[in-house]
């Protein structure tokens, strides 16, 4: 194997997004003095996944979700608030709440002695920055691409592309891509040749083809393979 640079998702796959989430959301209700429980966190997975899917299908865009994410998640709760202040409160706390995945540290020191790391991410640059310097992850990061600045989202070809051309890589067998999401990591590296790796801690069935080069339950099982 001749890989020389790795592409590796951040939420799910180095920090756990859904435990940001959370804490995220328990802080903006009790600013607001709405009521919690573990219903609003189901309703959220629920819906806030489905809008995902059409983000990266192509058929919302990232400011049509941030408008109506919240005001969606409300309406299924039967809770009448205000959704984009809600937004807006939930948001913000995502900047500042970072729990790396067990194993993710190891993993991005071991990796950045070998390979060239980069980050590759549809969330914002500067929450992505904060949160990866808390979890202690950043600086072991040779670049970080974010939609918002590359202009397009994974899977979209151009996403990748766009990194390839901006690192000058011209032969893809030298790329690896890492990321626990099947369509925005897996079929995003398909689209462009590369090989991939799919963090599957639920070791969920995987419905694509063509499939991952390798798939792992474990951030630690990665080593055995780079």
């Amino acid at each position: 194997m001749m890989i020389k640079t790795v592409f590796i998702d951040v939420d799910n796959t180095l920090i756990d997004f859904n435990a940001c989430a959370l804490a995220s959301m328990k802080e903006a209700f009790t600013y607001f003095g709405l009521p919690f429980s573990r219903e609003v966190f189901s309703t959220f997975l629920k819906i806030n996944n489905g809008l995902w899917e059409k983000i990266e299908k192509g058929t919302l865009t990232k400011k049509e979700h941030a408008r109506i994410r919240w005001n969606l998640i409300l309406e299924a709760l039967h809770i009448d608030f205000d959704g984009p202040r809600l937004e807006e409160k939930f948001v913000d706390g995502l900047n500042y709440h970072s729990f790396p995945i067990e194993g993710a540290q190891d993993l991005v020191a071991y990796l950045s002695k070998k390979y060239r790391l980069c980050v590759t991410s549809n969330a914002s640059l500067a929450q992505q920055i904060n949160r990866l310097k808390i979890a202690g992850l950043y600086d072991y990061m040779a670049n970080i691409y974010v939609s918002e600045n590359v202009r397009f989202q994974k899977p979209a070809r151009e996403f990748f592309e766009y990194c390839l051309n901006d690192l000058k890589i011209k032969n893809k067998e030298e790329v690896i891509v890492i990321g626990d999401s099947l369509r925005a990591d897996i079929q995003g590296a398909n689209r462009v040749s590369l090989d991939s790796i799919w963090y599957n801690p639920k070791g969920m069935a995987c419905t694509i083809s063509p499939q991952p080069k390798y798939i792992v339950q474990d951030l630690k099982e990665i080593k055995k393979i780079l």
